[in-house]
């Protein structure tokens, strides 16, 4: 007899079933077991009353092999770990989505979604160099006031989130095919530090290609995990805005960067703040929104401060300074740089009114 994770991917790895159907089987029936054990009599009914699809039945009954299913778990088990709807460890904020995946399949720390406030970052896969510019002075703020930021790994924006949030936070990769395939495969060396010391996850079972009917499918994901959704640059039609309309379903809070009228990356987002989506203009307006951090408002002491700080506080007034001026000749580890300034943005002591340039923020010393 098969125990509950095996009756759950089996469920999970029927293809034939899109997450909806799954859901609509588990209400109907009560559990991935009452399908599996279902007979044949009641199959029919739901197949006559078009519940399920004639392939979704041949399926059912050509997979039901208890044999095969303990052969498939063990094999699954060795190459990533295994989280069901069944398990008390399961992300809340999923569970509260109308189709949760019946399995999440994943690499890395799946404690990151239950111990930190996820917040996803989506946009364009072919952004400008303003919207480059936005991912890489917001996520660094957010990661580091203790937002775990989470995005899909494709190219664009996905990929300038993850790095961006690598250099101050944790980060988490939902991928449209199994945990085992880098999609894109430029994203390896990503992919590997984030399964290593982040996390990657998905619905789809471990050999799963990334097709693309599934990442739609991906996209709810992404926003159900999160309490909120940021969008920097979205065209009129795109993946990005399918992320945000399932946000929007899914009650979750939706930021979003405006850009210039007139161009076609800036169209979806400015057409999200027609409709209601919060306008950010700095991190500083989602971590307050949010309740995340200290948004700013608290004052840091002298004494709490790195000497790094303090050099960086002297050199800053109302006048912007541009962030080479503000260091050492010799410093030119950009990634430390921005850990720094990111670190200090974050506690208020400093903001940035234009990008790479800084003035004091609300906190004088």
């Amino acid at each position: 007899m098969l125990n509950d994770r095996e009756y759950c991917l089996w469920l999970s790895g029927l293809r034939s079933m899109s997450p909806a159907d799954r859901q609509k089987l588990i209400l109907l029936l009560g559990s991935p077991a009452d399908i599996y054990n279902a007979e044949d009599v009641v199959l029919l009914h739901l197949l006559n009353e078009g519940m399920i699809k004639p392939e979704t039945l041949e399926e059912i009954k050509t997979t039901r092999n208890e044999e095969a299913l303990k052969l498939r778990e063990r094999e699954i088990a060795g190459r990533c770990g295994i989280l069901t709807l069944q398990d008390p460890e399961y992300p809340e904020l999923l569970k509260e989505i109308p189709d949760p995946p019946v399995v999440l399949y994943y690499r890395g720390d799946i404690s990151l979604l239950n111990s930190m406030t996820a917040l996803g970052v989506v946009g364009s896969r072919t952004p400008s160099i303003y919207g480059n510019e936005i991912a890489k002075a917001f996520v660094p703020v957010l990661a580091g006031a203790g937002l775990l930021i989470v995005s899909g790994l494709a190219m664009g924006i996905d990929t300038a989130a993850h790095n961006a949030a690598l250099v101050t936070g944790k980060t988490v990769a939902v991928l449209g095919g199994g945990v085992d395939i880098c999609y894109p495969q430029r994203n390896f060396r990503l992919y590997e530090e984030l399964c290593s010391n982040h996390l990657v996850i998905s619905e789809y079972p471990p050999g799963v290609p990334p097709l693309a009917i599934q990442f739609p499918q991906r996209n709810r994901i992404i926003s159900g995990i999160s309490k909120g959704l940021l969008v920097i640059e979205a065209r009129k039609r795109s993946g990005t805005l399918i992320t945000a309309d399932a946000a929007l379903d899914q009650n979750r809070n939706v930021y979003a960067v405006p850009g210039r009228i007139g161009d076609a990356l800036s169209e979806g987002t400015n057409r999200l703040i027609r409709m209601g989506a919060m306008l950010v203009q700095g991190p500083e307006d989602i971590l307050e929104d949010l309740g995340v951090g200290n948004s700013g408002k608290k004052k840091t002491k002298r004494e709490q401060l790195t000497p790094e700080e303090r050099s960086i506080l002297k050199k800053l007034s109302h006048v912007p300074v541009f962030i080479d001026d503000l260091f050492p000749e010799d410093t030119d580890n950009w990634r430390d740089k921005l850990s720094i300034l990111s670190s200090m943005e974050a506690r208020g002591l400093i903001s940035q009114p234009i990008q790479g340039y800084y003035v004091t923020g609300s906190c004088r010393m």
